[in-house]
């Protein structure tokens, strides 16, 4: 089942936004039994538009467009698949009452523009909008074009409720499961040595492994395909086993098991608590951990001490310290691991210093970056190297780099007091 997917919105074509639509839809499409084949962004041009779907649809077995179907005038997916079809747009009722009754719920007025979102091409099967704007689905030439909002959250629940379960039934009841094993502080290629015998034995029980480098970590990837997706959760399992005994401590997770996410439950489990200091990385290191649900009851708390005087006036480092190394230097990081962990009263602190770039500073190399864990027991660990990369790169390497010390000395201690 070969899927296409359009993409709608000038924003998109001229690098304005990055579309993380696709992406998304694309990892969907895999998982019940498509193969997504091709992504096409179109601009806000129904011309260009119509001639985008016509090739999708004459290309593909299934399309999947997502944007445009908004009440501004450059919203034209509704006109672009009418025109393909060769149908017109006509007013459904039903779709008027439900806009109505949505923006009833969320206490706003609705303008006399919104009206144009409940004009859907004759034939279509509506869906209601879970946001304001409706979805539909229309076979052309025998390939049904789903379209979606392009508004993320609005797409994945009207994907989840009707667009998914149409494509499963589409492919036969057969379903596939890709499971990922979070990897940190080893390289790709690495991690693909210690796993080759391994992928060739997943590959002879129809098994696929494949990896993916992220400025945070390693994937591994294991790509299973069943009847359904019970099935193919049960196939993999043994599977992620082999990869779990194989990789040992390095593995920070399985499937949603991010580092950070290890680091929240293994400080929640032994009811510790943490604060950081984050020099180069400004606050990156603990945003990545608050984006967790339950976070507050083990974080205490963070400082940006961005400016070498931030280190002395907030961090409350000893001037003499900074006067006899550099703000970028082990000896700096570990004080400020300790500084942090005794001014939020917390039973960890976690820090980080670098120079990011684009220039050196005091002396010290772009790319240099250095992070330092202080423990309850009054035990600094730390680590310092030079990262390659533009700044967004060194920065997220090194939040990742912390964590993952962190992780370390947690299960250490773990392991030490039980």
């Amino acid at each position: 089942m070969d899927v296409g997917i359009l993409a709608v919105g000038t924003e998109l074509v001229v690098g304005d936004q990055v579309d993380t639509n696709s992406a998304w839809l694309s990892q969907q499409v895999v998982q019940v039994g498509g193969d997504p084949v091709l992504h096409v962004a179109a601009p806000d041009d129904l011309d260009r538009l119509a001639d985008a779907l016509r090739y999708l649809v004459r290309t593909c077995d299934v399309v999947i467009v997502g944007g445009g179907l908004g009440p501004t005038p450059d919203d034209l997916t509704r006109e672009a698949v009418a025109r393909v079809a060769a149908v017109d747009l006509e007013h459904r009722d039903d779709l008027e009452e439900a806009i109505r009754a949505r923006f009833d719920q969320l206490r706003a007025r609705m303008g006399p523009s919104n009206l144009q979102q409940a004009r859907i091409p004759a034939g279509a099967t509506a869906w209601p909008p879970v946001g304001t704007a409706p979805g539909f689905v229309l076979p052309i030439e025998g390939v049904p074009v789903y379209a979606l909002p392009g508004v993320p959250w609005e797409m994945k629940e009207l994907f989840a409720m009707h667009v998914e379960p149409d494509l499963l039934r589409r492919a036969g009841g057969r379903a596939t499961v890709t499971r990922i094993v979070h990897v940190t502080g080893q390289g790709e290629s690495a991690v693909a040595e210690q796993l080759a015998d391994v992928a060739a034995d997943a590959a002879a029980d129809g098994v696929a492994l494949a990896y993916l480098a992220t400025r945070h970590e390693v994937q591994v990837k294991l790509i299973v395909q069943a009847k359904d997706r019970d099935e193919a959760m049960a196939a993999s399992e043994p599977w992620v086993d082999q990869v779990l005994q194989r990789l040992g401590p390095v593995v920070a997770g399985v499937d949603a098991g991010t580092v950070e996410q290890a680091v929240l439950d293994l400080l929640r489990a032994s009811g510790w608590t943490l604060a950081l200091a984050e020099s180069a990385t400004a606050g990156m290191v603990c945003s990545r951990l608050a984006e967790h649900p339950g976070t507050s009851g083990v974080l205490k708390g963070g400082l940006v001490v961005y400016a070498t005087e931030s280190k002395v006036r907030v961090a409350g480092l000893d001037q003499h310290l900074l006067d006899e190394h550099p703000a970028v230097s082990g000896p700096v990081t570990r004080a400020l691991a300790r500084a942090v962990r005794e001014r939020f009263g917390a039973d960890y602190g976690l820090a980080t210093t670098g120079v990011a770039g684009p220039e050196p500073q005091d002396g010290v190399p772009v790319g240099t970056v250095f992070w330092a864990v202080a423990g309850p027991d009054g035990e600094v660990d730390d680590g310092g190297r030079e990262f390659v990369g533009d700044r967004e790169a060194i920065r997220g390497r090194l939040g990742t780099a912390a964590l993952e010390l962190l992780r370390r000395r947690l299960l250490a201690d773990r392991d030490g007091v039980s």
